[in-house]
């Protein structure tokens, strides 16, 4: 740490000397710009405006170090989250034809990414996606949009019996999982570039880990409700359920589904009192639950079909109870000391 005296200049305006070595560890020169950020607790942040261009490193992966293609695009996957603008797989010998086809099969899995170069030896992925393209908010609310209509047509599939429907909830989580891979990409880029933060709406390294936060507990949402699915075409072979039983099914994913749209509008706009809503929700579900598993072990005698009903109203309460994390998540990030709105 350092210390340096301000010093005043004609005009009013004050200055301060910058230390040589930074200067020249970053490779500035006397011309270059730098970007001068003022963060919520007073501090000041310089950023050279090159920083913008970080998002832009290159990740290389030796396919030799996997017997497993799982672990290989297990591998990609993450470098593409964490924000890596170029990934590189290369191998020693001729990579074959059917493993080519795999890999290149990523493209569909994570958005922006396409084959930039091929060789016999190598396949190179380049993200074409502009960070500042997509604001952090926006993404975590089409997400929620997936997620609430996902909870929607999976308990409709079974309350109308339709097969079709479940398995159309399943393949339309993996849309949803494409959202999330994205978004947790741009809040990878926001922490190391506040340039890129600054563009996508984050103002604050603590603002970056409730996005982070808000992200992962929405990516659950998706997969509990593409469970819910998976459980209906467990009972595809099964007589139709007792109408009581699908009331109160209905009842408790009703009470899950507003809790998730109240929780996100309450991170969304800084909404507390939307989310003290949600926690009090919570009474109501676990009430819901417990009558829905009497009715179950009352009128169901087959056991394989009693334990998947009780599968899918365990699902819809862990529905509630991340509805319950994401409003806590916004909780955290409007409620800061020295905040004004931290008032109710």
């Amino acid at each position: 740490m350092e210390i340096r005296k301000l010093q005043k200049i004609k005009g009013g305006s004050f200055t301060l000397s910058i230390p040589k070595k930074w200067v020249v560890k970053r490779g500035l020169k006397s011309s270059h710009q730098i970007v001068i950020s003022e963060e919520e607790d007073g501090s000041l942040n310089l950023h050279p405006i090159s920083s913008q261009q970080e998002y832009a490193r290159t990740a290389t992966i030796s396919l030799e170090e996997f017997s497993d293609l799982k672990a290989l695009e297990y591998n990609v996957a993450t470098y593409y989250i964490q924000g890596a603008g170029q990934i590189d797989i290369v191998s020693k010998d001729i990579i074959p034809a059917a493993k080519k086809r795999r890999i290149k099969l990523l493209r569909l899995f994570l958005p922006g990414i396409e084959v930039s170069d091929e060789r016999s030896n190598r396949i190179s992925f380049q993200v074409l996606i502009n960070p500042g393209s997509f604001r952090l908010e926006s993404l975590l609310s089409r997400t929620s949009t997936f997620s609430s209509d996902l909870q929607r047509d999976a308990v409709e599939s079974l309350t109308k019996w339709s097969f079709p429907l479940a398995r159309e909830v399943i393949e339309r989580s993996g849309e949803a999982l494409r959202h999330y891979r994205l978004t947790i990409r741009q809040v990878a880029l926001a922490s190391s570039s506040r340039t890129i933060a600054r563009e996508i709406g984050v103002r604050s390294c603590q603002e970056c880990v409730t996005f982070a936060l808000m992200a992962r507990d929405l990516s659950r949402l998706v997969y509990h409700c593409s469970q819910i699915a998976r459980h209906v075409l467990a009972l595809e072979q099964q007589k139709r359920i007792d109408q009581t039983i699908l009331n109160w099914i209905e009842e408790l994913s009703e009470v899950a589904y507003r809790m998730q749209k109240d929780a996100v509008q309450s991170f969304l706009s800084r909404d507390m009192k939307l989310a003290l809503r949600v926690f009090k929700s919570m009474r109501k579900v676990r009430e819901r639950e417990k009558k829905l598993l009497r009715e179950v072990m009352a009128k169901v005698e087959d056991t394989d079909v009693a334990v998947t009903l009780v599968l899918i109203g365990r699902n819809l309460r862990r529905i509630a109870g991340h509805s319950v994390a994401i409003a806590d998540d916004g909780m955290n990030r409007t409620l800061r000391p020295g905040n004004a709105r931290d008032r109710l």
